[in-house]
């Protein structure tokens, strides 16, 4: 039997997603592979443009030499699609002219932040339980259907509760706009019981997005670790949930940079019963509560942001890494209509 792929192993009846039709224009690759290859996540020439021939090679069970060569035609047909290059000047005005920034009710948040959360960005908020995560995302979700006309915002609840319509109300009366019945794209937590469930959402999302030509500028997980804490318990299954975790952080950080959006993610936290682990957690992050999701969430999110109550109305944030700011403290209240100064 051949090892290479056959252009001629067609299933008639089998149809390839429009997406996807490019796959069949690289060499030896018919509709039935194209399918393999989709159900194996890899839907596009570009994708296959950026496999490791021994990946590919184990997907279609073929040799490493017939895997060599489809990777090669796809880079030859694809390349210039796949990677634009540009210099200095292009980023600077990418940054200026298409970077948009989300304001977060609090001028002094904002003024730090450069105008406010940033598009093409995954922000992780950290902190217990009323430290402000929740208020902080009506807000921005408020916000954004405000400055940004026409824009959804995607919210994905993984715990009961913890999406409240009447409190979005609330806020977007306090600015003056009305939340209509298609602004919000939202998931309820119910849909929700696994990461695998919540990765599923992501792409159904995705593809929504796609096919009605959306404009997603903000897209909220309340909270990201929920459902991870839930499945990864025991120690031992850590590096299970960091590869999970990394699954999923790429697959936001592109959706962010595809459309322009911005990802914002809420993270629980743990005690840390080692004084001494507290006071490295207090130098690192500004609170000596751990957020739960380790280096890999860490390394995940573009702006690190810790928050906590101090008084009955005063809540402190610490951006504590951002790749254009420097480690910042500032407080805040929260009150009937939402984020404000104190």
């Amino acid at each position: 039997m051949a090892e290479e792929v056959k252009k001629e192993d067609i299933i008639a009846d089998e149809t390839i997603p429009e997406e996807s039709k490019g796959l069949t224009e690289i060499k030896s690759i018919g509709p039935k592979t194209a399918l393999k290859l989709i159900d194996a996540g890899i839907a596009t020439p570009q994708q296959i443009a950026c496999c490791r021939y021994e990946e590919l090679a184990e997907i279609l069970k073929i040799s490493k030499k017939a895997a060599k060569d489809i990777v090669n035609d796809a880079m030859n047909k694809y390349l210039d699609k796949t990677i634009t290059l540009g210099n200095f000047g292009t980023i600077t005005a990418h940054f200026r002219d298409i970077v948009k920034r989300i304001p977060t009710g609090s001028t002094v948040f904002d003024k730090i932040m450069k105008g406010g959360i940033p598009t093409e960005a995954i922000t992780i908020f950290k902190g217990e339980f009323a430290s402000g995560k929740s208020e902080i995302c009506y807000q921005l979700t408020a916000n954004a259907l405000k400055y940004f006309k026409g824009c959804r915002v995607v919210w994905i609840a993984t715990e009961s509760g913890t999406f409240v319509p009447d409190r979005l109300n609330e806020i977007s009366k306090a600015i003056g706009i009305k939340v209509a019945d298609d602004d919000i794209i939202y998931i309820d937590s119910s849909q929700i019981t696994t990461p695998w469930n919540l990765y599923l959402s992501y792409q159904r999302i995705d593809k929504y997005v796609t096919e009605n030509n959306l404009d997603v500028k903000l897209w909220v997980i309340d909270s990201f670790s929920a459902p991870f804490r839930k499945s990864y318990g025991p120690r031992e299954m850590l590096p299970d949930r960091s590869r999970e975790e990394n699954r999923h952080l790429g697959f936001l950080d592109q959706f962010a940079k595809k459309n322009n959006t911005a990802i914002v993610l809420t993270a629980q936290v743990m005690d840390i019963p080692d004084p001494g682990a507290q006071l490295g957690e207090m130098v690192k992050s500004g609170h000596k509560k751990k957020m739960v999701g380790g280096k890999v969430l860490e390394h995940g999110g573009t702006y690190l942001i810790s928050l906590e109550q101090k008084a009955m109305k005063q809540w402190e944030g610490i951006i504590f890494d951002a790749p254009d700011i420097a480690r910042t403290a500032f407080r805040f209240q929260i009150t009937g209509a939402g984020v404000r100064d104190i």
